[in-house]
């Protein structure tokens, strides 16, 4: 019997794969994106460990004008505070006419535009105005 001999291809040598070094712009990316991210949650930390300070609202007088019979005054309600207030009913008073309005809600630390009209028949004086009353949304 002859003997029969098999033979095995061989596979070629392994190739080592070459890598490209990271494009310049591609750190840049990587680094904005890490400092954004850092910013956010720094600013997210500094936000949670803020103590909170309670509603305080003062209102006055932006800005008066004159329409047919009334006068209106332009009214600028602020809130110090870092709490929202709801429901903000602001009362003023002259020459014995009294008027309010009621602003939905005046944001911590923002402000709130509103209008409170008097007849032109009452004082001439600026009104005295009062915030009287609020909730937490």
């Amino acid at each position: 019997m002859a003997a029969t001999r098999t033979t095995t291809a061989r596979k070629p040598p392994a190739r080592r794969k070459t890598v490209a070094p990271r494009p310049v712009l591609q750190w840049a990316a990587a680094g904005l994106g890490l400092c954004v991210t850092l910013g956010s949650v720094a600013v997210i930390l500094v936000e949670a460990v803020q103590p909170v300070r309670p509603v305080a609202l003062s209102v006055r007088i932006e800005s008066v004008r004159q329409t047919g019979s009334s006068r209106i005054f332009e009214l600028k309600v602020s809130n110090t505070g870092s709490e929202t207030a709801a429901g903000v009913e602001v009362v003023g008073e002259t020459g014995g006419e009294t008027a309010s309005v009621t602003l939905d809600y005046v944001p911590g630390d923002g402000e709130a535009s509103a209008a409170m009209a008097f007849p032109i028949a009452g004082s001439a004086a600026a009104p005295t105005l009062s915030v009287a009353g609020w909730s937490a949304p």
